[in-house]
């Protein structure tokens, strides 16, 4: 709805001085409290009433009585003042950061690995603020990041940072081969890249962070490593591993939960290359809103 405020003559001074002559009925007094003169205070009392076409008092010998128009106006006036209260703390809280939106990609294993419960107990710390969440692979949150599309990100730190990202630590996540119940390697106590070769392997996504190091890897070794099947989450893997069609190099905690009701294992893989580490992504903090700013030091405080 359009309003018309060149048809508004009236200024908060006047309302407020009102409001102190509602409650003391008194011009003098009222004078007073303002530290106005007593004919500035019953000038605009007038004007007030001549603006709205109503007498808000009567006048008498004692002094001033509020009439039914005067309560009315009251009422409406101190609604007026409680809503810019109102409207200021809201303003201070966005300021603040204790209240708006973030958008957040993040890769899976980040989520598992503890930002699902972080993002939880933020929400409980800061119940006004919202969250935008998008689950990525890593070069994904990286995209996200650069175009603004979200303001942090959480990537698995395998790959180079692109220009203009800043990066700082999170977590770790330690990558696992999940096999199935009757394999070969089921009672393995542990495993490396070597001894996986002579199996059926399957790969998650061909643009994942976890693929293209386990091809990093396997090139470095000067080792022939390929993919029989190629799942497009780490969930359709684990399905696939459950249902007895291979192995696979997965972060722990898909795995791990998962042994007694899909019966399957998780077994070490010894080499350094399977401790990943999970890093927050971002990009000029300056250009963050508020709420992007608390939120990005309330998550670096949890990893001190």
């Amino acid at each position: 709805m359009q309003v018309d405020f060149a048809s508004f003559r009236v200024d908060f001074v006047s309302l407020k001085t009102f409001l102190v002559v509602a409650d003391t009925e008194n011009i003098r007094e009222a004078s007073e409290q303002l530290h106005l003169s007593i004919s500035a205070v019953s000038r605009r009392i007038t004007e007030l009433e001549e603006e709205y076409g109503q007498p808000f008092f009567k006048r008498h010998s004692r002094g001033l009585e509020i009439t039914p128009a005067g309560r009315v106006f009251a009422d409406r006036v101190r609604e007026t003042f409680a809503s810019l209260k109102s409207l200021r703390n809201e303003m201070d809280r966005l300021k603040a950061g204790d209240v708006g939106r973030i958008a957040i990609s993040s890769n899976g294993s980040a989520l598992v690995n503890g930002l699902a419960q972080h993002m939880s107990q933020f929400l409980v710390e800061f119940p006004n603020v919202e969250i935008d969440l998008y689950e990525r692979l890593t070069p994904n949150v990286f995209d996200d990041v650069r175009k603004g599309i979200a303001d942090i990100g959480f990537i698995a730190h395998t790959l180079t940072i692109p220009e203009g990202l800043q990066t700082c630590s999170y977590l770790e996540d330690r990558l696992v081969l999940a096999v199935p119940k009757g394999h070969d390697l089921f009672d393995c106590p542990q495993v490396d890249l070597k001894s996986l070769l002579e199996y059926q392997i399957i790969g998650i996504d061909e643009s994942s962070s976890l693929t293209r190091l386990v091809r990093k890897v396997g090139a470095l070794a000067n080792t022939q490593f390929t993919y029989r099947y190629m799942a497009s989450t780490n969930e359709v893997a684990r399905n696939l591993v459950a249902n007895g069609l291979g192995v696979a190099i997965m972060p722990d905690l898909f795995v791990t939960p998962y042994q007694e009701l899909l019966d399957i294992a998780a077994i070490p893989i010894t080499e350094e290359w399977a401790s990943r580490k999970i890093s927050i992504v971002y990009g000029n903090p300056d250009a963050f809103s508020a709420t992007a700013k608390v939120f990005l030091q309330w998550i670096q405080r949890q990893c001190e």
